[in-house]
C-alpha cells in the first residue's frame, strides 16, 4: 500500500511538472501550435423567408404569448430545497489514510452526511405569501420532508419558506413565506377546460429560471 502511494504521488508531480513546462514554452514562443485553417467565405441570406409580421394571425398569437407570459412570470418562483442524509460508514477506504497510511485519524461511523438538493417550482396563490408546488419536491426520496426550503422570486429576490401542508396522494404542497410585496396569481374556473385548448407552462426546471413551454390539454 505505501510503495502504490508513493506511485500516486510520483505520477502527480511529474504530471505538474510536464503541464507547468508546456504552459511556460506556449507563453514564451518556445512551442508553436499549428495554424488553423482559413475558413472558406460565406454569405448568408439577407432577408428571412417569411416575415413573422406579414402572417397576422401569427404576430398576434406571439403577442398574446408575450403578454401572457409577462402577466404571470411575477408569480411564478424557484423552490430549492435540501436535506442532510446520514452514511454508515463502517468500511471503505479513507482518502487521508491511504496517502497517510501512520496518521490513522479516528472517525465515527455515523457522522458522516450526504447533503441531497432538489430543484422545483412553485406559483404564488395568495396575498399572505401561500404557494402551491409539488410534494415530491419538498421530500426525500423516502417521502421524508426536508430540512430546508427557499424560494426565489422573479426579481432574484431569496426566502425562506414554510411548510404548511402537503398531499402525497395528488403530489401537491403548500409553502408559506413573509414578504408583503408578493403578486399572487388569479387562477381561473378548472370547469371551463375542455379537450383541445391550448396552455402554457412557465416553471423553473432543472434551475432554468422562467422556461415557457405549451401544449394542447
Amino acid at each position: 500500500m505505501k510503495n502504490l502511494a508513493k506511485f500516486l504521488l510520483f505520477v502527480l508531480v511529474v504530471s505538474a511538472g510536464i503541464s507547468l513546462l508546456y504552459d511556460y514554452r506556449l507563453k514564451h514562443g518556445g512551442l508553436k501550435l499549428p495554424s488553423g485553417r482559413t475558413p472558406e467565405k460565406y454569405t448568408l441570406a439577407s432577408e428571412p423567408s417569411v416575415d413573422s409580421k406579414q402572417v397576422a394571425s401569427l404576430e398576434a398569437l406571439n403577442r398574446e404569448r408575450r403578454a401572457l407570459v409577462k402577466s404571470v412570470v411575477p408569480s411564478v418562483v424557484a423552490v430549492k430545497t435540501s436535506k442532510k442524509i446520514a452514511i454508515r460508514r463502517e468500511y471503505g477506504l479513507d482518502p487521508f489514510e491511504f496517502f497517510f497510511p501512520n496518521q490513522r485519524r479516528s472517525r465515527n461511523p455515523n457522522d458522516e452526511a450526504l447533503v441531497q438538493n432538489s430543484l422545483g417550482s412553485g406559483v404564488i396563490v395568495t396575498n399572505e405569501g401561500h404557494i402551491i408546488t409539488n410534494n415530491h419536491v419538498v421530500t426525500d426520496r423516502q417521502g421524508n420532508q426536508v430540512d430546508q426550503i427557499e424560494v426565489q422570486l422573479s426579481d432574484g429576490r431569496t426566502k425562506k419558506a414554510r411548510l404548511v401542508g402537503a398531499d402525497e396522494q395528488v403530489d401537491l404542497a403548500v409553502l408559506k413565506i413573509d414578504d408583503p410585496g408578493v403578486k399572487p396569481l388569479k387562477l381561473a374556473d378548472s370547469d371551463t377546460v375542455q379537450a383541445g385548448d391550448f396552455v402554457l407552462a412557465i416553471g423553473n426546471p432543472f434551475g432554468f429560471d422562467e422556461t415557457v413551454t405549451d401544449g394542447i390539454i
